[in-house]
């Protein structure tokens, strides 16, 4: 979710056509990618041939609604150096700040994340590139983000960026000791309706234990995006 999502992350993915290897180019250009999406994702998520949850992503540029099932509503502001998690707390569209407490905290008993979400740690000051490498069975540019906020779950993460597309492809999240916590990993990916660029079509998270062996997966699916038109509000 992209932002995946998000996911999460938020989950949008347009290709940046990143030419010259500067990591806090090509991660810029990954956040500003999302932004200049307009369109609607519907699809699921389940962990381990779990529950499937409902999950409706509505984009309009910098900004993002998700929707759990009929539950849970997030609204997800995008900036170029900051992105803002919301709750929505009625059918009014109210909102109010998630509180950073809860980042770590698991949504609906699967693998992902609050904060995996907004990709936050795109947003991070200190970003290097480590070189290139296979990642998923494509080559890429490997990234090291290190937390520069203090906030979340997360020390460093590293990005893998795919050489063609030019947006992220693999993702591995370590705790502020270095130890593994969660990898995803982009199966596949589906054109957009416009012909501008692409989205996820399954992304996978494994969360992983202290010797980056899997404990458990979930799946994020979504179907074929539609173009952008007056959120509705329902989960599937």
């Amino acid at each position: 979710m992209k932002s995946f999502a998000a996911l999460l992350f938020a989950a949008a993915v347009a290709p940046l056509h990143a030419q010259q290897p500067d990591a806090a180019a090509m991660v810029r250009s990954i956040r500003l990618s999302a932004t200049l999406q307009q369109m609607d994702l519907t699809g699921s998520v389940e962990r381990d041939g779990g529950p499937k949850f409902g999950v409706n992503l509505f984009i309009r540029e910098s900004n993002m609604q998700f929707q759990l099932g009929e539950k849970e509503r997030f609204h997800i502001r995008m900036g170029d150096e900051s992105a803002q998690l919301l709750n929505v707390i009625d059918d009014k569209g109210t909102t109010k700040p998630f509180p950073a407490s809860k980042l770590a905290q698991s949504i609906a008993g699967t693998d992902v994340s609050y904060e995996d979400l907004t990709l936050r740690f795109l947003y991070w000051k200190k970003a290097t590139l480590e070189g290139e490498e296979k990642a998923n069975g494509e080559d890429c540019y490997k990234i090291r983000l290190d937390n520069t906020d203090g906030n979340g779950a997360y020390g460093v993460v590293y990005v893998w960026v795919h050489k063609k597309y030019g947006a992220f492809w693999q993702i591995r999240a370590h705790d502020k000791k270095g130890v593994p916590l969660k990898e995803f990993l982009v199966n596949s990916v589906m054109k957009l309706p416009s012909g501008g660029g692409y989205t996820i079509k399954e992304m996978r998270v494994n969360a992983l234990d202290s010797n980056s062996r899997t404990k458990s997966i979930t799946y994020m699916r979504f179907d074929k995006p539609a173009a952008a038109s007056v959120p509705k509000g329902r989960g599937r």
